[in-house]
């Protein structure tokens, strides 16, 4: 009997109905209840045998424990089909016989799907439910999921058998929404329209959605109008038409003929469609597509495994949460991606799935994993756990982040790098004005995260926080600080505050990006209440830049610049980086205003672009940085209306009270130097700023060309002194290029009278000039660099001023030589012969002005103290 059941495979086969129905009979009789014997010992004997005989009939080997039927064959077999109609209903009804078939059953669900093509072929253990038909595919979902539901799997070897079970279910929902593995290489594919064998003799064909129709068996009939295509032979249609009139008899043999023609060419068809799969165009995987109910049924079998034995499912289950995000992130209907609900479509089994899963872990800390995991295409996979848990009361969005800082607060991670990356993903997707007790509850929480964090990056040897770290967290906290009840929690500037230090912290280790600290600076402005709160950051950014150029503190290379950008930004003031947004608010300016005369003290010192240098390896560091600060002075000293010099008395007051050449203290000389110095920095930071910015009146111009006499009347006796002397020379001169471009800016823009107080300081200065060049010829030489030097400069910014004074000018070069020297007659040459077409670049030309002064004063810096007398 059991020969005969087993040789009755083939579906035309009459005996086939018969098996199938006797098979049923048996399976309906094994889930009655029963029919489970009450005197186990007397009976147990002979159910052994009837199990082992209907073993015997599935092709299940009871001493090698494995299958010796392949599962191609046994999937058509009417023993297998019949036992799986029923198998549900044995596992459901009847526990007793459940527990007693349940490792042959395991083995069988393995088998069945299998795309092994022999018994004895090594077990594949990669594979889906696509070859099993659909029927049959819901059959066995509904047979796993009664047993992870009903049964007890912990123990060996069935623990192993249905983690087999689990892998497939996953395969087939990743089949499902197929995502090319990393690392794989697109094959070289042809199209529709070029249908080629290659060297195997096997065509590809590919479809224009960039999907390969590969052929992956061989057609079998061997029957005249059948032709060879490569590997597949296919019927090649023949049409038949009557020549005339004939005879009753060939006509009817004519039709025949037709119909079996037909049924040929319906058969080779099947056989074509049967012998291919769509297959990904670029890695070459089969595509698989599954009806709902699979997929559906599938989600449930996860959930219930997970539910279970969680143990179990550990260190799959990051898989299967992903696996399960990508089935909600990839729409399979039209209305998926539309707020329209359809009752028990799988998107909505699989969203169920993934929130009831999150919140049955939630005490496992599953959060912490699931936040510290690399994630691929994390977007997406945060976006939809937000949106599987926005209409979930159990289990709130913001409750998943509070979750997370509590298992943060018992167990803190050596990084919280991946954390915040993934927090920052997530938190955006949250909605700001919706979770209002939540959101209250967790500032709380946040608070305590962020001393802890502080802690953790300021002890010694700790690690700092990478740019991309400090973003990532600046992202949560604008999140948060966008709260529509934020103020409503109990201590919101005790949280901000906290952030505050971290922040601090952080600017020493790595940069920060501009629009990053602008962005949470306006957030805090705009969510605390009282003044003094609204700037908590933006104050804290500030002084630690404050910290730093009085070398109490020291911040990354990038951020002195940054935080610079920050206050002239929020001053009105053109920056070099572009912002995608302009609607910035972080009263850095206002922040700042404490410390001016700080910063001026800074832009006064002679040795922090050498400091600088030593800290960041930078030569451009330190020469950024003062004309960036002087920027900011120069704003803040032309906010006055009044065209007096209030502003100037407050801030350089030394200005209007320019030494006399003939009562000068000892100290002196050095001290006007320094104050030109700090003149030129202010007019570059001026000449950087927009066109109203006049930190200096115009009518200053008499006591700035008393400096400049000054210095230059003091350079003969003083330059040998020092070194610091030395570069007196060097400084006269580009103060009175900065000067002359300044004036000339405010004549175009503001001012009427600013050409005429040009003209008056160029008097001033030039009788000083002159005398200068009677000292030395060494002297003179020197005077007549500079001062070439000058007029190629002001070409070079295309000054009117040059047009009226050159015939003035001319004769200095020739003031101590009866002809002007050789290498100056060549500069001056090239001055007059290469006259500028284009309109001048006065912002090159000012940072070509900047590097030099940096320059020098890095030089000055490095000898001074090796020959101050």
């Amino acid at each position: 009997m059991c020969l005969l059941f087993n040789r009755v495979v083939d579906m035309e086969n009459p005996e086939r109905h018969t098996v199938y129905l006797v098979v049923s009979l048996f399976v309906t009789f094994l889930s009655n209840k029963n029919s489970t014997p009450t005197d186990e010992k007397a009976n147990a004997k002979k159910q052994s045998l009837v199990f082992r005989h209907f073993n015997t009939l599935l092709g299940y080997s009871s001493t090698e424990k494995c299958f010796t039927i392949p599962p191609a064959r046994l999937r058509k077999a009417a023993v297998c089909n019949a036992f799986i109609s029923g198998l549900p209903e044995i596992l459901d009804m009847n526990l007793h016989t459940g527990n007693q078939l349940l490792p042959t059953v395991v083995q069988l669900l393995i088998h069945l799907p299998s795309p092994q093509k022999l018994a004895s072929d090594q077990n594949v253990t990669n594979y889906s439910l696509a070859l099993l038909t659909q029927h049959t595919r819901h059959l066995w979902l509904q047979s796993l999921i009664l047993i992870l539901y009903k049964y007890r799997f912990d123990q060996l070897p069935v623990s192993d058998n249905i983690m087999r079970l689990i892998g497939i279910v996953v395969k087939t929902l990743q089949n499902q929404v197929h995502e090319c593995s990393e690392g794989e290489q697109s094959t070289e594919i042809d199209t529709w329209d070029e249908i080629e064998e290659d060297d195997t003799g096997r065509p590809e064909l590919i479809r224009p959605e960039s999907l390969t129709v590969t052929t992956i068996k061989e057609a079998t009939p061997a029957a005249e109008g059948i032709v060879q295509v490569g590997a597949v032979r296919v019927m090649q249609p023949t049409i038949v038409e009557p020549e005339g009139l004939a005879p009753e008899p060939m006509i009817a043999r004519k039709r025949s003929t037709i119909v079996q023609e037909v049924k040929r060419k319906k058969s080779a068809i099947e056989i074509v469609k049967k012998s291919c799969t769509l297959r990904c165009g670029h890695c070459n995987e089969a595509i698989e597509m599954f009806d709902e109910e699979t997929v559906s049924l599938c989600l449930i079998a996860l959930e219930t495994f997970l539910h279970r034995e969680p143990s179990m499912a550990a260190p799959i289950l990051f898989k299967i949460l992903y696996t399960v995000t990508r089935l909600i992130d990839t729409p399979m209907y039209p209305w998926h991606s539309t707020e329209m609900f359809v009752p028990a479509n799988s998107r909505s089994v699989a969203k169920q799935m993934l929130r009831v899963s999150l919140h049955h872990l939630s005490t496992s800390a599953i959060c912490l994993q699931l936040f510290d995991t690399k994630i691929p295409r994390p977007d997406a996979f945060w976006a939809v756990i937000a949106l599987s848990l926005a209409d979930f009361p159990e289990l709130s969005p913001v409750y998943f982040i509070q979750i997370l800082l509590e298992d943060l607060e018992e167990s803190w991670p050596g990084s919280v790098r991946l954390i915040m990356k993934n927090l920052a993903f997530y938190i955006v997707e949250i909605s700001t004005d919706m979770y209002n007790q939540p959101w209250v509850n967790l500032v709380g929480h946040l608070e305590t995260f962020f001393k802890r964090y502080h802690t953790a990056i300021s002890v010694d040897n700790a690690n700092p926080p990478t740019r991309a770290e400090i973003e990532n967290v600046i992202v949560v906290m604008s999140h948060v600080l966008k709260v529509q009840t934020f103020n409503s929690s109990k201590c919101p500037v005790a949280l901000v505050e906290a952030f505050a230090k971290w922040l601090s912290e952080s600017l020493h280790g790595a940069e920060v990006s501009l629009e990053a600290l602008l962005g949470v600076c306006t957030a805090c402005n705009r969510a605390l209440i009282r003044e003094r709160d609204k700037q908590c950051v933006t104050r804290a950014v500030v002084t630690e830049l404050m910290q730093a150029i009085k070398f109490k503190a020291k911040l990354h290379e990038a951020n002195y610049v940054t935080i610079a950008n920050m206050v002239l930004q929020d001053a009105g003031e053109d920056i070099e980086v572009a912002l995608l947004d302009d609607q910035f608010n972080t009263a850095a300016s206002e922040a700042i205003r404490p410390f001016l005369f700080e910063v001026l003290d800074f832009i006064a010192d002679l040795h922090v672009i050498a400091k600088l240098k030593k800290e960041s390896n930078s030569d451009s560091l330190g020469g950024d940085l003062k004309v960036k600060l002087a920027e900011a002075i120069a704003v803040e000293m032309s906010r006055s209306n009044a065209r007096d010099c209030r502003t100037v008395i407050r801030f350089i007051p030394w200005l209007m009270s320019p030494p006399s050449v003939t009562q000068a203290a000892p100290g002196a000389f050095a001290d006007s130097v320094t104050n030109v110095r700090v003149l030129s920095w202010l007019l570059l930071g001026a000449l950087h700023a927009n066109h109203s910015c006049l930190p200096v009146p115009i009518e200053c111009s008499q006591h700035m060309a008393d400096y400049i006499h000054f210095v230059l009347a003091g350079f003969a006796d003083q330059s040998k002194q020092s070194v610091v002397h030395m570069s007196a020379l060097f400084h006269a001169f580009h103060l009175c290029q900065l000067w002359t471009v300044y004036c000339e800016r405010a004549a175009t823009y503001s001012s009427a009278t600013a050409f005429a107080h040009l003209i008056d300081f160029w008097a001033r200065v030039t009788p000083a000039i002159l005398q200068l060049l009677s000292h030395s010829k060494v002297l003179a030489d020197m005077v007549n660099l500079h001062f070439l030097n000058t007029i190629q400069a002001l070409q070079q910014v295309n000054s009117a001023l040059l047009c009226q004074l050159y015939s003035m000018w001319a004769p200095i070069l020739t003031a101590y030589h009866s002809q002007i020297p050789n290498q100056l007659r060549m500069k001056l040459d090239s001055c007059q012969n290469q006259p500028s077409l284009e309109a001048p670049l006065v912002t090159e030309w000012l940072k070509k002005v900047r590097y030099k002064i940096s320059q020098v004063e890095l030089q000055t810096s490095a000898a001074s103290p090796y020959y101050t007398v």
